[in-house]
């Protein structure tokens, strides 16, 4: 899972270098109440930069994460922000029910590229809880190797 979660951030991330994407991004951004803030601060191309380069990040720490188990935890949330970050979207994306559709439970295209965030998020969700179990294992092990190792008088 963590392999596809850094796949997952690795292509997302490089979208956001582009104008195209940046310009995509407007629906998504401008209607989300924990991102609605990046057009203020940082204008169109900058909180597409922003974006990508937290993904990057993420990504970053999640990979690191192979061999490091505290970067590990970093990465995984960063992940659940991130995926915190856009499922928020979804219950105030405008119009998301294709109404010449016959509206509920056809969707709009805007809208259902959200839901795949659900997914993410859940997954996000279940690494960060794997990683703080390894990281806390090792922690453990770590502690009774030291306290094994401490002379007796």
């Amino acid at each position: 899972m963590r392999a596809m979660m850094i796949v997952v951030f690795f292509v997302f991330s490089c979208q956001k270098w582009f104008d195209y994407e940046a310009h995509a991004l407007i629906p998504f951004i401008s209607h989300g109440p924990l991102i609605f803030w990046l057009y203020p601060v940082f204008g169109i191309r900058g909180a597409a930069y922003f974006l990508g380069s937290a993904e990057l990040l993420f990504g970053t720490l999640l990979l690191l994460g192979f061999w490091n188990r505290r970067l590990a935890v970093l990465g995984s949330l960063g992940s659940c922000a991130t995926y915190l970050g856009t499922v928020t979207i979804i219950p105030f994306f405008p119009e998301p029910w294709a109404a010449p559709a016959g509206g509920f439970p056809a969707a709009t295209l805007p809208f259902l590229f959200l839901m795949k965030d659900v997914v993410l998020l859940a997954a996000s969700v279940y690494l960060l809880k794997q990683d703080i179990l390894r990281a806390s294992s090792s922690e453990a092990a770590l502690l009774i190797g030291i306290a094994r190792s401490e002379p007796t008088h």
